[in-house]
């Protein structure tokens, strides 16, 4: 793992990204290529056990062209895969942003094609006792009559691939969850020699979802039935068959016309339909089961990282630090994440590289991962603060010279108003004119104008103008209140966690595993730089990342706080949706309150030998406890809630005793039950102050 000499080209982090990833397709397709062995031989007849069970016969070459519709979806997912969830204000701009997009065109295309290969191998596989073929004898005495059976299965196929296209856009599939790590706490070692396993076995993994799978397959299977033999026989049937009978008229000696023939027997065309439907869709849930399994695992090889191999295995990393996708992106920050938590020699090296060009490398790792904070409070600032406007840039970019026209004209003059004043009267008829002019100008004033009838009237008609306009907003209101509430309506409402979740995990897709494992790789690095930074040069980058954690703890804490608690009644799906990204809120909080601790436990005590006041740490203190201070205030809040509904329980008994006695016992009754009052209130005060 030396560094490569200066000048010397860094090989990119996708060169040794790509490997893993193809190793971990082959694995995929592996386990894949067993369930279309395990298909292949549902499919065939059975002729004998070694006929069927040897992959060398027709169980081999259906096995093979099975596995075309799984590698279909393979290329789906791997053109595209996407790391995070998606983030949009409500589901309308969801729609309107990937609807029309040429992916989400695609995905029906590719799982069309797929279930079109899949129902002619099952086809191929079948006896003419089935009646599947594309044409059926009749009567010696008649032609040869078009088969309406494989049409109806064709149609049925067709609209079991869009459905399972539609669950595949609805739930994303194409996200890929990328771990994201978080600090080590201070019962934990910070050098642990091997990793732990983040993930489990993939082949265990796969297994265990095989029942739900074969629910889920099942279940749509039959649902799909229902919706294509109604649609079938209500909408398509004859125009499919029409299509389908002047193709066929020229492969065949057919009649002119003719109508559809049945589909009896139907009962077996409905089973054979329900399981071979279950088990095309089977084998597309474990195939996008499979490609999330393994393209998830660390970016480990032998147990090493995958930049070991390379010459300069820290270069190779800032380079897939500092790629445009956000894909290879967030892998390599998992990768920076496992470095610094789990291999010490490679985190030392961090330390001691310092003859990079464009930096020395921890100061570059630092400083990437700085940005991804920066974004985030930059982000909690704009929501915070609605007049916030970001730093601009230290880079001035030079503006071009404007060559104008040379000015041929003098400019306006401005000493003097635009409007000349009238001629002063010079004769006597001059004077009369002027007095007649300005005793009509006073009686044809705007203030004489109003006091008219026809100024009345119109005054009136303004305020009717104006109570129509506020019963027309109000009933637009009502009906915009009306619109939300309702079910359409629901596609345009913005609910409380999504707004969170595109703030502080950013868009449009989450950039939670890039946050946390960017805190937990600065946490590692400061806390270990202790025993590892040997010329001890890491410390200059401590108070900036003190000062960066506490910002954007602080701001985070703010803002939810300052949106409070949601009240909007959401879907089951969108209500699955909320608590995911809330739990992901909660897990960037915990990140940034876990790195914050454990960076103060190690420097507290020489954060001010190093640049920090003390009222930057009091205010990082003040930053940690924030969280646990909210719980015990809402504790205090409950019981200051007890303490003062007995003290007007309290009083209201007094009132009613003291007015039925008489004057002379309520006077040293009252004083009595003042004395106690007085306790009662200094046992309260007690109470307080001890929680």
């Amino acid at each position: 793992m030396a560094l490569a000499p200066l000048g010397a080209q860094v090989r990119p982090y996708k060169d040794y990204l790509t490997p893993a990833l193809h190793r971990r397709f082959t694995h995929a397709s592996g386990y894949t290529l067993l369930l279309c062995y395990i298909v292949a031989v549902w499919m065939g007849e059975l002729r004998g056990v070694y006929w069927t069970l040897t992959p060398f016969g027709f169980t081999g070459l259906r096995t093979l062209i099975l596995f075309i519709p799984a590698l279909t979806i393979y290329v789906l997912r791997v053109a595209q895969w996407h790391v995070g969830a998606r983030h949009t204000s409500h589901p309308a701009a969801t729609l309107s942003k990937y609807l029309f997009r040429s992916a989400t065109l695609l995905t029906p295309a590719f799982y069309a094609f797929s279930a079109w290969i899949y129902l002619e191998a099952y086809i191929w596989s079948r006896t003419p006792a089935d009646k599947l073929g594309a044409t059926e004898l009749g009567r010696e005495y008649e032609r040869i009559k078009l088969n309406e059976r494989p049409i109806y299965l064709h149609w049925s196929f067709f609209v079991l691939a869009l459905a399972q296209a539609g669950v595949h856009l609805w739930k994303d599939y194409d996200k890929i969850d990328v771990p994201a790590l978080k600090p080590k706490t201070e019962g934990e070692e910070a050098a642990a020699a091997v990793p732990t396993s983040q993930s489990q076995k993939p082949s265990n993994v796969l297994l265990r979802s095989l029942p739900s799978l074969m629910i889920k397959s099942v279940t749509l299977s039959a649902i799909v039935w229902f919706a294509s033999a109604a649609s079938y026989y209500l909408v398509t049937r004859h125009f499919i068959w029409g299509i389908w009978y002047s193709i066929a008229r020229n492969l065949w000696s057919l009649s002119k016309t003719s109508k559809p023939t049945g589909l009896a027997p139907f009962a077996p065309l409905v089973m054979s339909f329900v399981l071979e439907g279950s088990l095309l869709v089977l084998l597309w849930e474990f195939v996008n089961k499979a490609f999330d399994v393994y393209i998830a695992q660390e970016p480990l090889k032998n147990d090493k990282p995958i930049t070991d191999d390379s010459k300069d295995p820290n270069g190779t990393l800032l380079n897939g630090l500092k790629s445009k996708k956000d894909a290879v992106k967030a892998i390599a920050f998992w990768e920076l994440a496992l470095i610094t938590s789990s291999f010490p020699g490679r985190r030392a090296t961090i330390y001691s590289e310092t003859d990079r060009k464009k930096g020395e490398t921890f100061q570059q790792v630092t400083s990437i991962c700085h940005s991804e904070l920066k974004l985030l409070i930059e982000r909690l600032s704009i929501a915070t603060n609605p007049d916030y406007t970001p730093a601009p840039s230290t880079t001035s970019n030079p503006i071009a010279p404007i060559n104008l026209v040379p000015q041929i004209s003098q400019p306006l003059r401005t000493d003097k108003t635009v409007t000349a004043l009238p001629p002063k009267p010079t004769s006597k008829w001059d004077h009369v004119e002027a007095a007649t002019s300005g005793i009509a100008k006073t009686y044809s004033s705007p203030g004489n104008a109003q006091q008219a009838y026809g100024r009345e009237a119109l005054a009136k008609g303004v305020e009717k103008a104006k109570e129509g306009k506020q019963q027309a907003e109000s009933m637009l209101s009502a009906s915009y209140k009306w619109l939300v509430s309702s079910p359409i309506g629901s596609l345009f409402q913005q609910p409380l966690p999504r707004t969170m979740a595109i703030v502080i995990l950013g868009a449009p897709y989450s950039r939670v595993s890039m946050l946390c494992n960017a805190i937990t790789a600065l946490t590692n690095l400061t806390t270990c730089s202790i025993a590892q930074d040997a010329l001890g040069r890491y410390q200059k980058c401590i108070p900036e990342i003190v000062r960066t954690f506490t910002q954007a703890l602080v701001l985070l804490d703010d803002y939810v706080e300052t949106q409070g608690q949601s009240s909007d009644k959401l879907s089951p799906h969108a209500e699955g949706d909320a608590t995911n990204a809330l739990a992901h809120v909660h897990q960037v909080r915990d990140c940034l309150d876990n790195g914050l601790r454990a960076v103060l436990q190690a420097f507290e005590t020489y954060l001010p030998g190093l640049g920090m006041s003390g009222v930057e740490i009091g205010q990082a203190r003040k930053a940690m406890g924030r969280g646990r201070g909210g719980e015990m205030l809402e504790r205090g809040r409950w019981r200051f809630g007890v303490w003062e509904v007995r003290s007007n329980q309290f009083k209201s008994k007094s009132k009613s005793k003291s007015k039925s006695k008489s004057k002379s016992k309520s006077k040293s009754k009252s004083k009595s039950k003042s004395k106690r009052w007085k306790m009662q209130c200094i046992m309260c005060v007690l109470e307080r102050a001890w929680a």
